[in-house]
This record gives C-alpha cells, sequence and structure tokens, in this order.
C-alpha cells in the first residue's frame, strides 16, 4: 500500500482530474434555481468536452510551492475511446499516455508502468452526470456562477463550488465559452490554506491529430503491467460483496467502487473500497500486514492529497484522497471486517 501511495504521489502533476455536476432541486427559490439549471448547464458541457474535441496545449501546475508545466495531445474518441499524452516540460523527463484500456508512465532508463483499465471506468476523470450523482451534490456543496474571464486568450465562465462543511474541498473553475473544455481550477480548504491549480497558458482546438503526436517519445525499460487479477474493478453494485467496510463515513459518500488485486503470492490480496460525494473520492486500501514493511500509521499528506493509515484485524488500513486530513482520519478509523449481519 505504500508502493501505491508512492505511485498517487509521483502521478499527481500528470493526470489532473475534475469532475463536477448539480441538478436543481425542489425547494430551491425561482431565481436561485434559474442560476443552477445555468450552472448545471455549464457543467454538461465541461462534461461532454472531454470527450467531443480534439486539442494540443500547455499548462502550467501549482501544488503547493512546486510548479510544473505540462504539455497534452488530445485527440477526441466515442465513449472514452480516446487517446491522450502529457509531456512534463521541466524537471525530470516523464510522459504520460493515456487510451481506453492502459495508463502508461514512461521515464528514461527506469521501468515503464503500465496500468490495465477496466471496462466501465471513464477514460476522463469526469464522473458520468447520473441523476443519482447529481441529487447527492445538491447537499454537500453551493454551487454559483462568478462571471466572465480569459484563460490562454479565450473567454471563459467562471463557476464557483463551495462545500457545506469542512470535509472536503471547495473550487473555483474556469470554462471555455465556445467549448466548455476545462481551462483553469482551483480547490482550496475552507480558509483558503491549502490549494492546488492548473491553469492552461496555451491550447489549440484541431479537427485531428496526427497519430505521431500521440506516440511517446521517451524511451523506458521494462513494461510492467498492473492487472487486477482477482476481480476486475468495477462499480460496488456489479462486484459483489466487498469483505471490508467503513462503519461511518461523512455525509453524502457513499461506496462507489470495490476492486480486487492479487500481490502474487500467496494470501496478498489487496481490497481497494473508493467512496465519493459524486464530486470527490477517497480510496481504501487493505491489506495483510507485512506486504509492504511497517505499517503507515497517522495521518501524512503532499499538496491537497491526505491519506491516514491504521491497523485493524491483522491488516494495513490505508484512506487516500483530494480532501481534508480529518475526512480520511475519519474513514480509515472506520473500516472494519464485514460480518455477517452487515
Amino acid at each position: 500500500m505504500r508502493a501505491a501511495a508512492a505511485r498517487v504521489r509521483d502521478m499527481r502533476t500528470m493526470l489532473l482530474v475534475c469532475g463536477l455536476s448539480l441538478l436543481v432541486t425542489a425547494g430551491v427559490g425561482a431565481a436561485e434555481g434559474e442560476v443552477f439549471a445555468e450552472a448545471r448547464a455549464w457543467l454538461e458541457k465541461m462534461s461532454r468536452a472531454a470527450h467531443s474535441y480534439s486539442y494540443e496545449g500547455i499548462f502550467v501546475y501549482l501544488q503547493g510551492d512546486e510548479l510544473q508545466s505540462v504539455r497534452v495531445i488530445h485527440s477526441a474518441g466515442k465513449d472514452g475511446d480516446g487517446r491522450e499524452r502529457m509531456v512534463l516540460l521541466n524537471g525530470m523527463q516523464r510522459e504520460v499516455v493515456r487510451s481506453a484500456e492502459h495508463i502508461t508512465y514512461l521515464v528514461p532508463e527506469s521501468r515503464t508502468l503500465a496500468l490495465e483499465r477496466y471496462r466501465g471506468h471513464p477514460q476522463s476523470g469526469f464522473p458520468s452526470l447520473t441523476p443519482s450523482r447529481i441529487d447527492k451534490l445538491v447537499a454537500c456543496y453551493e454551487l454559483s456562477l462568478a462571471g466572465r474571464d480569459r484563460v490562454a486568450g479565450r473567454e471563459t465562465q467562471r463557476i464557483s463550488i463551495r462545500p457545506r462543511d469542512n470535509l472536503r474541498y471547495g473550487y473555483q473553475l474556469w470554462l471555455d465559452a465556445e467549448t466548455g473544455l476545462l481551462l483553469r481550477s482551483r480547490s482550496s480548504a475552507q480558509g483558503g490554506g491549502v490549494s492546488e491549480q492548473f491553469m492552461f497558458v496555451k491550447v489549440r482546438f484541431l479537427d485531428r491529430i496526427a497519430p505521431e503526436l500521440l506516440e511517446p517519445q521517451v524511451s523506458g525499460g521494462e513494461v510492467v503491467y498492473f492487472r487486477n487479477d482477482v476481480t476486475e474493478g468495477r462499480p460496488a453494485s456489479e462486484a459483489g460483496t466487498p469483505l471490508w467496510h467503513a462503519a461511518e463515513l461523512p455525509r453524502g459518500f457513499e461506496l462507489s467502487m470495490y476492486r480486487r488485486y492479487s500481490a502474487g503470492k500467496e494470501d496478498g490480496t489487496m481490497e481497494q473500497l473508493v467512496y465519493s460525494d459524486g464530486l470527490t473520492s477517497v480510496s481504501v486500501f487493505i491489506e495483510r500486514l507485512g506486504s509492504y514493511g511497517e505499517p503507515l500509521r497517522g495521518g501524512s499528506s503532499l499538496g491537497v492529497v491526505n491519506a491516514f493509515g491504521t491497523t485493524r484485524d491483522d491488516h494495513q488500513v490505508i484512506a487516500l484522497g483530494e480532501v481534508p486530513a480529518e475526512t480520511v482520519r475519519r474513514i480509515a478509523s472506520s473500516v472494519q471486517r464485514r460480518t455477517q449481519s452487515d
């Protein structure tokens, strides 16, 4: 699980994901309802843009005092079957190539890491705009239109999303006025103490992406595939009953994904539970003690990503997500082995 946490830390600048949606519910005033309806239309447009447009550009990514610049080439595809290549432009040379089947991370003179996708997982980070997901967000977040602005020389609509408690982050989004593509985002805790930002400084929409632009230029070493050997990762409703569960969850969070991995040795299974409030998610990893050396106990953080580790019934439990430290502590501390009565 430490290895899993380390991989998440390494990949952060390369996998910038925002997924948002909102629904006008009964009881909202007429004037306020109109604002929500317009905001909802913008966010649905943003979600469609991830699959509808091919483009290339450069964005900058700021996490704490670390600044990265990344070139991205994105080829649109139906039903998440597009392809994308990202290249870090400063620091160690690294590339990421994403397709419907794999996410591949390439580092010169290092082993290449290829994560095999499972069917049903969206290619982009945008959550599907299902009615149930939209309904849940209203209870956890407040949304408003925040005026027009310009990003990368293009007109944008700014959206503000504020959490209703201190157990999740707030977001500011800048959506391209023409296409709805997310051109800038900023996340922060209440009080503004933690912030993570990305912003396009250059973007160009194209009718077609030349195939050679999507091929990696970094020559990695041996390719290592990580597969879900025990059971495919899929929506929790389709994956059977997990062996573990979080007994107490913050308001709005529920199990959205369940996966089980084989570590390639006897009794070496790792279980992953993904809990989501419709906008953000927390992954919980459970594995028998001793698999990765000394267990993680207590909290750790990297920018807006927080983790909390504890032990339960000879197993390591780690909760990890882009949420405040208290949120992962609460979830990890409530994890227990499922009983027949659960």
